[in-house]
C-alpha cells in the first residue's frame, strides 16, 4: 500500500465524506490521500430521494473502487456495493496495518545501528509471505526470528521484530468446524458410532442424530484444514470397514 498512489478496480477503500451535493459527495481517500466521487445512484440500492439521509459530512465510510479514469484524475466510488461483512473486514485490516506500521517503527528505534532495509521492504516481504505484515509479527511472535530470516528479512530486523511481537502480539487460536454426519445400522452401531467419535486432537459436540460436529483449533488456518481433513479420512476409512455410511460437510 505504501508504494502505491492509485487504488485498483474493485479494491475497497475507507473514505471521509467531504462535501455533499444533491447528485453526490466528494470523499478523501484515507489510504491514498486522494479525492474521489460517490454518486447519488451509487449511495444505496433503494431510491435515494435525499442523498443527506444516507450520508453526512465528516463521516467516515467504506466504498468500492468501479471506475478509474486516469486522463480525467477521476475516481468513481460505491457504497451500495459494499457488504457490511466487506466493511467489517476492510475496518479491521486497516486497524491491523495502522498497529503493524507502528510496531515496525518501534522495531526500527530499538535497533542499535542502521537498519540493513526500508520499513517498506521488510513490510513489503511480510505482505508477499504470510498475506499481510500484521501475519508476519504473529509467526515471529510464535515460531522465532528463522521464520522472518528465511524469507529474506535481514537478522536485524528479525530480532526487533521478534522481540516486540512477543511482548505485543498474543498468539492467535484459529478455529474451524463441520457437520459429521455417521450412521450404523449394525446391531452394535451405537459402540461403533461411539468408538468412532473418539478423536484426539477434535472437539465433538452431538447436534442430534445422526448430525455431530466437529471443531479443530490451531494457530493456522491451513494446518486446522489438514488437520481436519486427516480426522475425516480417517473417521471415514474406518466408518466404511464396519459397514457405516459417513457424509461431512464443513462450515463456512
Amino acid at each position: 500500500m505504501a508504494n502505491k498512489t492509485t487504488p485498483d478496480i474493485d479494491e475497497l477503500v475507507i473514505v471521509t465524506v467531504k462535501k455533499i451535493f444533491p447528485y453526490g459527495a466528494f470523499c478523501q481517500m484515507e489510504e491514498y490521500n486522494r479525492e474521489c466521487f460517490l454518486h447519488v445512484s451509487e449511495v444505496s440500492s433503494g431510491w435515494v430521494k435525499n442523498i443527506r439521509n444516507f450520508l453526512k459530512e465528516g463521516q467516515r465510510v467504506v466504498v468500492r473502487i468501479y471506475r478509474l479514469v486516469p486522463e480525467k484524475n477521476m475516481i468513481d466510488v460505491s457504497l451500495k456495493r459494499v457488504s457490511d461483512a466487506d466493511t467489517k473486514r476492510k475496518l479491521e485490516g486497516f486497524k491491523r496495518d495502522k498497529r503493524v506500521s507502528k510496531l515496525l517503527e518501534v522495531a526500527q528505534s530499538k535497533m542499535k545501528t542502521k537498519p540493513t532495509m526500508t520499513i517498506a521492504e521488510v513490510s513489503q516481504k511480510m505482505v508477499v509471505e504470510f498475506g499481510d505484515a500484521f501475519s508476519g509479527f504473529e509467526v515471529a511472535a510464535s515460531d522465532g526470528e528463522s521464520a522472518l530470516t528465511k524469507i529474506g528479512i535481514t537478522s536485524d530486523w528479525a530480532a526487533a521484530i521478534t522481540a516486540i511481537a512477543k511482548d505485543n502480539i498474543k498468539k492467535q487460536v484459529r478455529r474451524i468446524t463441520g457437520i459429521l454426519t455417521l450412521q450404523c445400522t449394525g446391531e452394535d452401531g451405537i459402540n461403533v458410532i461411539k468408538s468412532l467419535l473418539a478423536i484426539d486432537g477434535a472437539e465433538v459436540a452431538y447436534l442430534g442424530a445422526p448430525n455431530y460436529l466437529l471443531a479443530v483449533e490451531g494457530d493456522d488456518f491451513k494446518k486446522c484444514e489438514k488437520k481436519m481433513k486427516t480426522i475425516v479420512d480417517s473417521v471415514t476409512k474406518t466408518a466404511e470397514k464396519k459397514d457405516c455410511s459417513v457424509k461431512f460437510e464443513r462450515n463456512e
